[in-house]
């Protein structure tokens, strides 16, 4: 079984009610579009096999501590509701919340989402788990943005490009980098158990379709969004 599971937190800071909050078409916002692109993967799994996996073979869970989406959730036979804690709701509790998931998903591998990547849609999960599980190797992976730029750390040092050889290489040669955009982690459920993380040591980089791994964090990037949408 693959157990995506969907943490939504009542609170933030940067932006109140962010995961709720209103967006043209979506009276709950980023929380409504993930729902729908989640049924909608649903419907890909339906119709198209992911080699062995079925629809049965997969389960998703919603974990949040927000009555307003507790009730929008349970319009969907589907969704696995888990109610969450103030202390796995708190600033920091990440470290918790992934001590628990083992308990709380089914799943021999457990996809970790967020609704706060919109512009992640089912396609993308398709192409994401289809790509994970090419490799049988894989023990986790992660969602990621490709960089290759001209890069320079704190240290005084060019992080993409050893410049004693060449000072300006073509960006194409350069190291390439990759940025964990946050739509997805996917892992064993070992490395949860074993590890007490997401990712294994090792994990790999799946790399994202252009423009997909927009990651609303603010409200510069709310209102961006919201834009787009009109």
């Amino acid at each position: 079984m693959i157990s995506f599971f969907l943490p939504i937190r009542k609170g933030s800071k940067r932006l109140k009610r962010k995961n709720i909050k209103s967006l043209p078409g979506y009276k709950l916002g980023l929380t409504e579009i993930k729902i729908h692109q989640l049924n909608k993967f649903r419907k890909i799994i339906l119709k198209n096999k992911l080699g062995p996996y079925s629809l049965k073979s997969f389960e998703f869970v919603v974990s949040t501590d927000c009555e307003i989406i507790k009730r929008f959730v349970k319009k969907f036979q589907w969704i696995k509701l888990h109610n969450r804690t103030k202390i796995l709701s708190s600033d920091n509790s990440l470290d918790k919340l992934i001590l628990k998931v083992p308990e709380i998903c089914n799943g021999d591998f457990i996809l970790w989402t967020h609704v706060t990547s919109p512009l992640y849609d089912h396609n993308c999960y398709y192409k994401f788990l289809k790509s994970f599980f090419m490799n049988k190797n894989n023990k986790s992976a992660f969602s990621a943005d490709l960089i290759r730029k001209f890069i320079f750390s704190p240290e005084k040092k060019w992080i993409t490009h050893k410049n004693n050889k060449l000072k300006w290489p073509r960006t194409q040669d350069l190291d390439p980098l990759y940025v964990a955009n946050s739509c997805a982690f996917i892992a064993k459920r070992e490395i949860y158990l074993k590890n007490k993380n997401r990712l294994c040591k090792n994990p790999l980089p799946i790399i994202s379709d252009y423009g997909s791994g927009l990651d609303i964090d603010d409200p510069g990037d709310f209102d961006n969004f919201k834009k787009s949408l009109k």
